[in-house]
């Protein structure tokens, strides 16, 4: 693995729910069809638009590059990362790794877990294994996670 670049989170504008559909584009469809056996356009188009507008959304910044989306929701009791997603070209530079450990660190603060799910299918279930996410649930398309306080 590479020096993780610099990278910073900003808030997302309204104009970004086309970067949110794009991320989701490149990064899940092939996945959510070889889950589902369909792309649903409508959907996807509604949720970008939604984590776009979301207070929980944020744009993940590598120089002038929006190179991703992370959608994390703070609650009393649990984190929960909605989706973390960074473009191909982005990947397997450890920025990813970073986002996730700063949210482990703030559950670990906050004394509450860190959770999430993710499609059976996704290679993202070894990373999470290896940061210390056990898993917690399992559907036939599903995993649900969790790393403890």
């Amino acid at each position: 693995m590479s020096t993780c670049p610099e990278f910073n989170l900003r808030p997302p504008i309204p104009s970004d729910a086309s970067l949110f559909h794009r991320v989701i584009d490149k990064t899940m469809r092939g996945l959510i069809i070889a889950t589902w056996g369909s792309w649903d356009e409508e959907r996807v188009q509604r949720e970008a638009t939604e984590f776009a507008q979301s207070t929980n959304g944020k744009v993940i910044q590598i120089g002038d590059s929006s190179a991703g989306i992370l959608v994390v929701d703070r609650e009393p009791r649990q984190i929960w990362l909605r989706q973390i997603y960074l473009l191909p070209e982005h990947q397997g530079k450890g920025v990813g790794r970073r986002l996730v450990k700063d949210l482990l660190a703030e559950g670990a603060s906050a004394n509450v877990p860190i959770r999430l799910r993710v499609l059976a299918l996704n290679p993202a279930l070894a990373f999470y294994v290896r940061l210390g996410f056990v898993v917690t649930e399992t559907t036939p398309d599903l995993v649900y996670m969790e790393c403890p306080a």
